[in-house]
């Protein structure tokens, strides 16, 4: 209040040092305060503008920290994760590696042939072809078991010693199969061909679907004609149809009406 009327006061004196008086003073006086009015507005907003810059930016500032915290710290988290992931794959591998061989321990003395049990897997490992890798999570089982089979039967191994031999490639899922069911010691490779296969929801309809899929290959009649003959080869199989005319027939016979129906 002090300082309008001392502002005020100093309007009167600037307007009377000039020559004016009553109205005219009056006058004056209305149009500085106005000016003066207009300018500590001014002022005020510039400096309230300028305050809440300040405000947004330490704003903006202090959530950026926030999440860049939150990124380290999400970042350590799933860095630890990892490490637990994969300490326990190793723990389960490990785990699965001794029960396997515990298992196959325990079928050797229970025959009367632990010696030869323990020498045999490793033998029978020899024999394969060491370019020949384990089986991937992503890999297509039947058309790895059928690339198993052409190696195993290219390194001349006993078809007797398939199922052992295969158990040792397998992924961890399928070998827990192999193990849970004792199907390593299964000296029929045809039967735990099938097992896995219907452990991994390959079944007959899932074969008669591939038949279908197979495509000819440009400039590569004979290989075409071979994936045609393994297709149907795997369907027959799945199907539990045997390789007669007769039978081969009636099964293409109820392919038609499904594709048909």
């Amino acid at each position: 209040m002090e300082t309008r009327l001392t502002i005020t006061a100093q309007f009167i004196s600037d307007g009377r040092s000039l020559g004016y008086e009553g109205e005219r003073l009056e006058r004056y006086v209305a149009e500085q305060k106005e000016d003066y009015e207009k300018v500590k507005k001014e002022e005020f907003e510039r400096e309230k503008a300028r305050f809440e810059r300040e405000e947004r930016l330490k704003a903006e500032a202090k959530a950026e920290e926030k999440a860049r915290f939150e990124r380290e710290e999400k970042a350590k988290r799933e860095e630890h994760e990892r490490w637990k992931e994969r300490d326990a794959r190793e723990e389960h591998k490990r785990k699965e590696e001794m029960e396997l061989e515990r298992m196959k321990e325990k079928s050797a003395t229970a025959a009367g042939t632990a010696t030869q049990a323990e020498v045999r897997p490793r033998n029978v490992l020899d024999k394969l072809d060491k370019s020949f890798q384990g089986m991937k999570e992503d890999d297509d089982l039947m058309a790895y078991l059928t690339h198993f089979e052409a190696v195993a039967t290219r390194c001349k191994i006993d078809r007797k010693e398939w199922s052992l031999l295969l158990s040792y490639k397998l992924t961890t899922f399928l070998r827990n199969c192999m193990l849970r069911d004792s199907l390593f010691l299964n000296e029929n490779y045809e039967e735990v061909r099938v097992v896995l296969l219907r452990h991994a929801d390959i079944n007959a309809e899932t074969c008669r679907k591939r038949f279908h899929r197979v495509k000819p290959r440009q400039n590569d009649f004979r290989g075409f004609v071979t994936e045609l003959r393994n297709a149907l080869d795997h369907w027959l199989k799945m199907a539990e149809v045997g390789k007669t005319v007769e039978e081969v027939k009636e099964l293409l016979v109820k392919d038609r009406i499904l594709e048909n129906v």
